[in-house]
């Protein structure tokens, strides 16, 4: 059916696939030994560009996704080759014999961003220049010509790739000391042509940094390059020499390191909330709410942090051995502290819990400052929806934005009104759920059905569950306080997962119902279908409470030592529940029953049902249900009548004392005969046999089996035996004993001499013949005597037309189309 479609989107995207790749645009390229901002423009497959940093120029063709060229700088000059990829947004290339290349494509909006940059005293060009140096080690290489106009080079004759080289070892240097930029703006405040400051570290190695001024703008003269790697040596002594990785930040061996993290982390956006969280002292969080609450707090304290002003990192400690709490800001609502705190990790600096608790304070005390200026634009990520509706407020009623009580006045609202259109949603909802069970529900739920089971336990499963995510989902938006919002997401969490159980109750369910009717089950798989559905259900529970578990942040390790110590508890308090669900998988391996099975158990009588995992269900003869618990039932006496192929006929008749011995022979053989004869009589064993002489009569026993395994038809042949049996007993002129003391107030008819006389003769006769059949009937008689009887009787009906007991209601259902059409009834 997908044929005709695909040439169709092949026809479409023939375009898209078969455009040469567009090379123009902005690129972060890289090599070796350093990177540039690479600029290309493209008409058609001619490509050229430029990367002023180095002063050089690129120039190529365009081949597919591939383009090759030369590339010139003022005193050299080679090939390169470019590889686009896929989207488009990068690529992987070589110049020279083999040394990479590589590019990524970055927005005009980054290159294009106005820079604030102040030459007026010193520190504000220290300032500038180490704010620029953290730019480009992030990535930022568009602003490395800026870092180079701020310094002074002396009169050396140093190319384009020197100057670059000693900028970048210079940031290092720096960046390695911590200084405090209002010290050294005091200190050269009336220097005039060139100052000298001397910048430290917290192991009292010294650094003397010299600036110069030009034409009214300060420049910071740079050392020769040997003076600045062996400084850089002894600075990097701890580490063997090496500059640690760019990412060594993240480990926050020092405040320095924990507020460079923090802020990196927050510039990347959502991709790097998490490791901002990192920065946080989440300790004295609820659990309930502590996912969000950090998310919420993380984004507060950014915003609090650019509303101070720029950071300047080297004006923060970064003594890996101090203990001292760092204090970044101070107000009377609170302050921006960082503390050390124990990890599985080692010792890590962190925002401290105070420093939490006092950051909405914090927002709303700087909220109305005025932007600091800063040396590069700010780059902020999109801002939450809190903060989105709070600038909407703002605009509409700030008046809303006012306290009131743990709350300000808008979030009392919109708490009050998620509510509200969580219950009426709620109702709506439930009402479209009862119309479509009366539309298209089959009824309500059988005797076997559960409580939780039922479509109307799932219907209150889903109701809880609209709540909760309705709930939940307005209360995230509204930036609640953790003391506050630890409470209101726990009720919509424990909503939620609350109404999960049973809608997967109901699902469960539901699947072995659908199995159970496409006839996937069998008869002996039903019992382990029960099984297994409440085992299912046993573990939807579970899995629910570690859910909520996690929901709630309690740690995995305490819930399941919870379970463990519940579960003894249970295990002690509820044996007998754990009896029963052991029994029932005993009763589905050892296979004494199968639902549906008639049976005996105990000294009842009744067809199997059901075997759960708890109980097994029974119909009586009553028609009753009785439930017996597993444990029980398997250690009952179980007779499985459905399991029979066959049902014994066992009788004793007993003929009146009169009867005389050829009489006698004469019932014997005629019953022996008869068993013979019968069709649905086995003939071995087929027993007739003068058994005794009772109290009151000559007793003959019966045994024999039907070949029936149907109660009802077994009563139907039985009667017919019994009926037969009576005929004989008739034909012979005897009769049968009562076991009574009767009074005859007349003359005693006596027995029927005739007949009496008959049977004697034909006694007679087999003597004469030699064919009395005592103890046996010769193998040639039984021959001709096996099944020689009418079955059913002469004058019956046939058997297809017949109709058994318990036999209507499927006679019932084999009528045909026609019959209800002509309104007849079969």
């Amino acid at each position: 059916m997908f044929a005709p479609i695909v040439p169709l989107l092949l026809i479409t995207l023939a375009p898209a696939l078969a455009a040469d790749p567009n090379w123009g645009g902005n690129w972060d390229t890289r090599w070796p030994e350093g990177g540039a901002l690479l600029t290309l423009k493209q008409t058609d497959d001619h490509v050229v560009g430029a990367y002023p940093l180095y002063s050089g120029t690129i120039e190529g063709t365009v081949d597919g996704r591939r383009l090759t060229g030369t590339w010139t700088e003022p005193d050299e000059t080679g090939d390169f080759v470019f590889v686009l990829s896929e989207d488009g947004s990068s690529f992987m290339g070589r110049f020279g014999q083999d040394v990479w290349w590589t590019g990524a494509r970055v927005t005009a909006e980054s290159i294009d961003a106005e820079t604030n940059i102040s030459q007026a005293n010193p520190a504000d060009v220290l300032h500038a220049f180490m704010v620029i140096s953290d730019a480009v080690e992030n990535g930022q290489l568009e602003y490395l010509d800026n870092a180079v106009s701020l310094l002074d080079f002396g009169n050396g004759d140093l190319d384009r790739r020197d100057e670059l080289k000693e900028t970048a070892l210079l940031g290092l240097v720096i960046e390695q000391l911590q200084f405090q930029l209002d010290d050294i703006r005091q200190e050269t405040q009336s220097a005039s042509g060139e100052a000298t400051v001397t910048l430290t570290r917290y192991d009292d190695q010294t650094f003397d940094l010299t600036f110069v001024q030009k034409n009214g703008d300060w420049f910071i003269e740079v050392p020769p390059e040997q003076d600045l790697e062996n400084k850089l040596s002894a600075l990097l002594a701890d580490t063997g020499g090496r500059v640690p990785p760019i990412n060594h930040i993240f480990k926050m061996r020092t405040p320095r390191d924990t507020i460079e993290a923090f802020i990196d982390s927050m510039r990347v956006g959502p991709g790097g909330l998490d490791t901002a969280i990192a920065t946080l002292d989440l300790s004295e969080l609820s659990p309930v709410a502590r996912d969000r609450e950090a998310t919420l707090i993380a984004e507060y304290l950014e915003q609090v942090l650019a509303r101070i002003g720029e950071v300047v990192y080297q004006e923060i400690p970064n003594d890996p051995d101090s203990q001292t709490p760092y204090i970044h800001f101070t107000h009377p609502m609170g302050d921006i502290a960082i503390a050390p705190v124990e990890t599985d990790d080692g010792v890590q600096w962190k925002f401290t819990p105070d420093t939490l608790r006092s950051v909405r304070q914090l927002f709303t005390a700087t909220e109305d400052m005025p932007p600091a200026p800063r040396v590069l634009p700010l780059y902020r990520p999109e801002p939450a929806v809190f903060f989105k509706i709070r600038s909407v407020l703002g605009d509409l009623m700030p008046r809303l934005l006012e306290p009131l009580g743990p709350l300000e006045i808008w979030q009392w609202v919109a708490m009050v009104a998620v509510f509200l259109f969580a219950v009426i949603a709620t109702g709506l909802i439930s009402l479209v759920l009862m119309l479509f069970r009366r539309l298209f529900a089959s009824g309500e739920p059988t005797s076997e059905e559960s409580a939780f089971s039922s479509a109307r336990f799932a219907v209150w499963g889903v109701r809880l569950l609209v709540f909760g995510l309705i709930s939940y989902g307005g209360l995230v938006l509204l930036g609640l306080p953790d003391s506050y919002a630890s409470i209101v997401l726990a009720v919509a969490v424990i909503a939620m997962i609350a109404g999960a159980v049973p809608i997967e109750f109901w699902i469960v369910n539901g699947i072995r119902s659908w199995l159970d009717d496409a006839g996937v089950i069998s008869e002996r798989g039903d019992i382990l279908a029960s099984l297994l559905v409440g085992v299912v259900k046993v573990a939807i529970v579970l899995g629910n409470l570690l859910l909520l578990a996690e929901a709630l942040n309690i740690p995995y390790g305490a819930a399941l030592a919870g379970f463990g110590i519940g579960g003894l508890a249970v295990a002690l308090a509820a044996r007998s529940t754990l009896e029963n669900v052991i029994a029932g998988f005993i009763l589905f391996a050892d296979r004494p029953l199968a639902v549906g099975d008639f049976c005996r158990f105990g000294d009842r009588i009744g067809t199997v049902e059901r075997i759960g995992i708890r109980s097994t269900t029974v119909r009586t003869l009553d028609r009753t249900i009785v439930s017996v618990p597993n444990a029980d039932f398997v250690n009952m006496h179980l007779e499985n009548y459905g399991k029979r192929d066959r049902i014994l006929l066992s009788k004793t008749i007993s003929l009146r004392y009169e009867t005389t011995p050829d009489q006698l022979r004469y019932v014997l053989v005629e019953l022996r005969k008869l068993l013979i004869g019968h069709p649905k009589v086995t003939d071995d064993p087929a027993r007739v046999r003068f058994a005794g002489f009772s109290e009151d009569a000559l007793d003959i026993e019966i045994f024999a089996y039907v070949q029936s395994t149907d109660w009802s038809e077994f009563l139907a042949i039985r009667e017919d035996l019994f009926l037969r049996i009576m005929d004989i007993v008739e034909r012979s002129g005897t009769a049968f004993a009562v076991p009574a003391q009767t009074v005859y107030f007349g003359r005693d008819r006596g027995l029927d001499a005739e007949r009496a006389a008959a049977a004697e003769s034909t006694v007679n006769d087999w003597r004469q013949g030699e064919r009395l059949p005592f103890p046996n009937l010769t193998a040639a008689e039984i021959t001709e005597i096996e099944n020689s009887l009418a079955y059913p009787p002469e004058g019956t009906p046939p058997m297809s037309e017949q109709v058994g007991a318990g036999q209507m209601k499927a006679h019932r259902a084999r009528r045909t189309f026609w019959s209800f059409a002509r309104g007849g009834r079969t």
